[in-house]
């Protein structure tokens, strides 16, 4: 009497058996796990350039802002020498303009003077009592 041979594989567990039977290694966990690594690793090479460019435009907006700040400076300088009441009498005297000797009062026909401002001619003293 003879027993027929089943067919069974020995030293095999019943994992790999599986993993043959659906067609080999799982490589794809691995591929994605691989995949995502090299995305990460991209990306933080990506984000190191972005904080770089980022940095190096600060610096020359920072230098622009330093060349303005000088610019307004000088410019402040400049409009408080050309306001210098000393400078601006000179110019007045080189061109002929001299204070008034006397004030000529222009008279307009048609308007009717307001008596309640003072003339402005008659000096007013504070410490006088009002009497003329």
């Amino acid at each position: 009497m003879t027993a027929q041979v089943v067919p069974h594989a020995v030293g095999r567990s019943r994992r790999a058996t599986r993993a043959t039977e659906q067609g080999g290694p799982r490589l794809l966990p691995l591929a994605f796990f691989t995949v995502l690594v090299v995305a990460v690793f991209f990306s933080m090479i990506y984000l190191r350039i972005a904080l770089d460019r980022s940095a190096f435009e600060l610096d020359t907006i920072t230098d622009q802002i330093a060349i303005e700040e000088s610019l307004q400076l000088d410019l402040r300088l400049e409009l408080a020498q050309l306001q210098d009441p000393a400078r601006i009498a000179v110019q007045a005297e080189q061109i002929g303009l001299v204070y008034p000797d006397e004030r000529v009062a222009i008279v307009v026909d048609g308007l009717n003077p307001r008596t309640d401002v003072p003339d402005p001619f008659i000096p007013i003293r504070a410490l006088d009592d009002g009497t003329p």
